[in-house]
């Protein structure tokens, strides 16, 4: 599987509070290079940016150069997701944050709070999360890297 194109759109909206003033695609490295309106906001961005699983360079002139996914970052990413998902089940403060999640959306749909049912939701955020590993996977391969963080994230939100 290929590792899908990173589009300038997305490194923007990632990048979007560090006050980016131009951004343009490299055809001839498939790259990305982010002028930043103000040098210092540059390794926020790219922390970002890392976070999300891009790898990239702060030239500390105002500029980034954005190399695309990164596989050590996206298994770094999916690690940390994977442990938010193993946390449900063993760390009663993430459970409790969960259930004042679905209490909350509850109130804020209008409808009245049910424990049974806000329970009912929190047992089937967690049942669902069963299927995924609980290690990150063995592969190098970014697509699917970028398929196991999707899975991963999903579940933490459901």
């Amino acid at each position: 599987m290929s590792a899908p194109h990173l589009d300038p759109d997305l490194v923007r909206r990632i990048c979007g509070v560090a006050g980016i003033a131009d951004i343009a695609h490299d055809a001839l490295d498939d790259s990305i290079w982010v002028g930043m309106s103000n040098p210092e906001p540059g390794g926020l961005a790219l922390k970002a940016l890392n976070a999300f699983g891009i790898g990239g360079h702060d030239l500390e002139d105002g500029r980034l150069h954005i190399t695309g996914w990164d596989g050590r970052l996206l298994h770094w990413r999916l690690g940390g997701l994977l442990a938010g998902v193993d946390g449900l089940r063993s760390e009663w403060d993430s459970t409790t944050d969960l259930v004042y999640y679905h209490y909350d959306r509850r109130i804020v749909a209008g409808v009245e709070p049910d424990m049974v049912e806000i329970l009912a939701d929190v047992e089937g955020v967690i049942r669902s999360c069963v299927p995924l590993p609980h290690q990150a996977p063995q592969t190098d391969d970014v697509g699917v890297l970028l398929e196991l963080v999707a899975a991963a994230a999903d579940a933490t939100r459901a």
